[in-house]
């Protein structure tokens, strides 16, 4: 069963709109406030990362989630278009910087290591917009995507129902994570939370 989280964060930071930036390109750092996150780690693809993930089920096994994700700073390619910025984000350059983070579909040759890892797949988007010399709005978009066989005990339900509920939770669940990291990242910035927000998609 396909399950879809999202989750959304907007944030003002008092710092000027480059240093924000930065900030927010450190991959490796801004995943290390991610409470859930147990590493993350380059691969022999460029620009490409492994992020490993640790939750845990209702009976509170572990379950091991891995996402391969691409960063960049130009909007990912569609429909076998070449990547080119807008001319929004050309015009406004000083104002305006995004950073995006693109699913990357990798899979395991042969059969996975046990029966609680999973390949995902996970993508976002970070909008840097400045506001002021040292005031930066930040607007930070995440989907994640996993495959989880039903279980058992739960079989005799309708898939629909049980999709619904499990996106509803996953959902929530990022939201919240999504908040430690916004309330871990406010060590470094004065910041306002202006709004979260969370989804689940069914597809």
């Amino acid at each position: 069963m396909r399950i879809v989280g999202r989750a959304r964060g907007q944030v003002v930071l008092a710092s000027d709109v480059e240093t924000v930036f930065r900030y927010f390109a450190d991959h490796k750092k801004i995943l290390s406030f991610n409470p859930l996150c147990k590493g993350v780690s380059e691969t022999e693809f460029p620009n490409v990362y492994r992020w490993d993930f640790e939750i845990t089920d209702p009976r509170s096994h572990p379950i091991h989630l891995i996402f391969y994700v691409e960063q960049s700073f130009e909007p990912p390619a569609q429909d076998g278009a070449p990547r080119k910025p807008t001319d929004d984000i050309i015009t406004h350059h000083d104002l305006i910087r995004n950073i995006y983070w693109t699913e990357v579909p990798i899979e395991f040759e042969g059969e996975p290591p046990n029966d609680h890892t999973f390949v995902g797949l996970a993508s976002g988007q970070m909008l840097i917009k400045a506001l002021a010399r040292n005031s930066t709005f930040v607007d930070v978009l995440m989907r994640v995507t996993v495959d989880f066989d039903v279980p058992i005990l739960l079989r005799a339900f309708p898939e629909p129902v049980i999709k619904t509920l499990a996106e509803i939770a996953m959902s929530a669940g990022m939201q919240n994570v999504s908040n430690k990291m916004l309330e871990n990242i406010s060590k470094d910035f004065e910041f306002s939370v202006v709004q979260t927000e969370h989804s689940g998609a069914a597809n």
